[in-house]
């Protein structure tokens, strides 16, 4: 009976431990770096107070220039400096105070060559999990332990906290040195302040040989927890043992053990080194510990809290063993559980709304996501990796993730939504479920956005505008927006017609023709200029509906497609007519206009004996013949097909022309002078005039219309 009870309370404190650094250490690793986004987030008053650091700090550089130059005032009385040399340190640090936070992150961009490097370096033989802790101490332990079942548990209990304890104390190290960069990030115009006498520089250099030491401890913080990342890995995969033969489970944890006090003193060496490092401690492991021995004695019966489990309160032990066993057991916590543990799980199980959850289960679960919804309600951001394990999944088990949470990690999720013309929109009222994702964006003047997002693979392709974006974790998404801010989302390509554009013109359009170049005219509208002389008008589908003229479909890159009308045929220029000669015959630029034509419309066999090119700029031709009759040709790209007797013609130039037969008539037509009517008395005066009748003449093509704003239909889901 007392085996059982201690396997129960040994198991559950395993358990939950290798949970919680799992989590602890996946949180730990992947948040903090070499950029300042993290303390940005976390403490926004250093960023809204930074600019007060600025003018506190051009003050104390004002007096110290004003105090030195006071004391070279005193002659021989004191030791002073050059005034000229004041001003000018004072001149040169008032400009690095103007950009100190520009340097200092240039000097973590120096440093996150390093940082990233041993970041993204492969571990060999595995992953890093704390559960593989577990599992190999207590098959050791099993073969080397061999008096008596309690103890090998009670050893494994010991293992397990002595191990997890030191690693997360060098965490806590982590934590504190990457805020202490963060501070001496947003301090540094005091720090310049300064450099301008050589009474005060050392305190200049000083603050120099930190920032770099410091960096310099960031990047080892990776080192180290790398190292032990390695040699757990190592240990789970050969039981501890030595390619000699040596070796053994006690011998691979007293030196983890060992590398993690080093890790913990490393600011410490440093300092002994010479390196101006500011030594951080490890007390905040104590506080911890003091606050939750403070937060235990507010419970009553000792078996009820957790000091009882460790403070060998025997009271109630074999209820709360089976209370523990019974937790596990109905939380599922198997031996394959922990490979599929993904940090922020627990933030993210606690605002999915049903579905099903991926986190751990059992009383763990429920404790973490308990703390998950209160970082949730405190600014928590979702990680790509947790919005995926939602949004890529079927709708029927994925859950819904919504409210502040869902606005604050969106853009994370799909970068596209903070970058570009949208990187100043804020999002509100978003939803993320299996496959589709919906979000209001509004931008600073109040324009408003719907925009939905359905995943390609779930999907069918909409049938209305829509362009195909990619994830933070690969996946594809088809992106609909709608409302008077969709221009943000349909941003229409701010190309000038410059010859230097033509490869980027390739890239977005790859339909388009080679040589191709376009000219952005208004939100939506491109004029294109094609290599053979050609000009057309390309409407965006996202703003345009589909029009009755001539036109091809180009699809851009991004997914959305292009109505590009038909360009509008080449007329060539035609000589004025001029009156035929006396002896009769044709003028010279009748002949050369009937040459003319005659070679720009070759299908056209009736003789011509005149052209009228007056409506050209219209997309009109008339020509005349010698029986009285005429032709009149009507561009195709220009105009509706007319309604009764015509034929169509193609011009060299490849475009096509409707040609409407007229007949000679005769009309009487008033008679202007200056511009007025004349009468004759109370008659109006008029005259003859031959002309020609047409029986019918085509409409113009209408332009294209605008879509309304809120014209959005969903895709059809994929059959499964």
């Amino acid at each position: 009976m007392l085996d059982w009870i201690f396997e129960g309370i040994a198991t559950w404190v395993a358990s939950v431990m290798t949970q919680i650094m799992d989590a602890i250490s996946g949180v730990f690793i992947g948040a903090l770096g070499t950029d300042m986004t993290a303390m940005e987030e976390y403490f926004p008053f250093a960023v809204s107070a930074y600019s007060i650091i600025q003018y506190t700090a051009w003050a104390l550089l004002f007096l110290v220039v004003v105090w030195q130059i006071f004391r070279a005032f005193s002659g021989p009385l004191a030791e002073t400096e050059n005034p000229l040399t004041v001003l000018a340190r004072g001149a040169i640090f008032g400009i690095l105070i103007s950009y100190a936070k520009p340097i200092f992150s240039l000097a973590l961009d120096i440093a996150r060559a390093p940082y990233t490097a041993l970041m993204d370096s492969t571990l060999d033989p595995g992953d890093f999990t704390f559960a593989g802790i577990e599992q190999a101490l207590t098959n050791g332990l099993t073969t080397l332990v061999s008096v008596a079942t309690v103890v090998g548990l009670i050893l494994l209990i010991i293992l397990m906290i002595a191990l997890a304890w030191n690693y997360f104390k060098l965490l806590l190290e982590t934590v504190e040195r990457y805020v202490l960069v963060g501070v001496l990030c947003y301090t540094s115009p005091l720090a310049y302040a300064m450099g301008a006498s050589k009474a005060t520089s050392r305190v200049f250099q000083s603050w120099c040989r930190m920032v770099g030491s410091q960096l310099l401890l960031l990047v080892l913080n990776v080192w180290f927890l790398r190292a032990f990342n390695s040699s757990v890995g190592q240990f789970v995969a050969n039981g501890g043992a030595l390619t000699n033969g040596q070796g053994n489970i006690f011998l691979w944890l007293f030196c983890a053990l060992a590398l993690l006090k080093i890790a913990q003193k490393c600011d410490s060496y440093l300092a002994a080194l010479g390196l101006s490092v500011a030594q951080t401690g490890s007390s905040m492991g104590i506080e911890m510990l003091m606050a939750a021995r403070a937060l235990t004695g507010f419970t009553k019966g000792g078996s009820g809290s957790a000091a009882s489990v460790f403070g060998g309160g025997a009271k109630g032990g074999a209820g709360a063993a089976a209370g523990a066993a019974g937790g596990v057991a109905t939380g599922g916590i198997l031996s394959g559980f922990m490979n599929r543990y993904k940090p922020n799980s627990f933030v993210r199980d606690a605002v999915v709304d049903g579905g099903s959850r991926m986190g751990a289960g059992g009383g763990v679960g429920f404790v973490g996501r308990t703390f998950g919804s209160v970082a949730a309600r405190n600014g928590a951001i979702l990680t790509p990796n947790s919005i995926s394990s939602v949004a890529t999944r079927p709708p029927n088990v994925s859950g819904t993730i919504g409210g502040q949470i869902a606005d604050r990690s969106i853009t994370g999720y799909m970068p596209q939504l903070a970058g570009g013309p949208a990187s100043n929109m804020t999002y509100s009222g978003t939803q993320i479920t299996g496959g589709h994702i919906s979000t209001t964006a509004t931008a600073p003047d109040g324009r408003q956005a719907k925009v939905d997002l359905y995943n390609t693979a779930q999907h069918e392709v909409p049938n209305t505008p829509h362009t195909v974006v990619t994830a933070a974790d690969g996946s594809q998404w088809y992106q609909v927006a709608s409302g008077n801010g969709m221009g943000a989302f349909y941003a229409t390509p701010a190309f000038t017609g410059d010859v230097s554009e033509a490869a980027q013109v390739a890239e977005a359009f790859p339909g388009a023709p080679d040589g191709t170049l376009l000219r952005q005219v208004d939100d939506g509208t491109l004029e294109a200029s094609y290599p053979d002389g050609g000009n057309s008008l390309w409407y965006s589908s996202a703003y345009f509906q589909e029009p009755d003229a001539p036109h091809e479909v180009i699809q851009g890159a991004d997914g959305l497609s292009w109505y590009a009308m038909t360009p509008a045929a080449s007329i060539p220029e035609f000589e004025p007519e001029t009156p035929a000669p006396s002896g009769g015959g044709f003028s010279p630029s009748a002949q050369y206009n009937q040459a003319l034509f005659g070679q720009f419309m070759p299908g056209f066999d009736q003789p011509v004996v005149s052209v009228d090119s007056s409506r050209s700029a219209d997309g009109i031709l008339e020509v005349r013949h010698e029986d009285g009759t005429a032709t009149a040709f009507y561009d195709r790209t220009m105009y509706q097909a007319p309604r009764g007797d015509y034929h169509v013609y193609e011009d060299s130039g490849g475009s096509q022309w409707y040609a409407i037969p007229g007949t000679p008539t005769v009309e009487r037509r008033p008679v202007y002078e200056d511009g007025r009517p004349v009468y004759d008395g109370d008659k109006l005066q008029t005259t003859t005039v031959e002309t020609i009748r047409y029986k019918n003449t085509p409409s113009r093509h209408t332009q294209p219309q605008k879509r309304p704003v809120d014209e959005r239909k969903p895709p059809n889901r994929k059959k499964p």
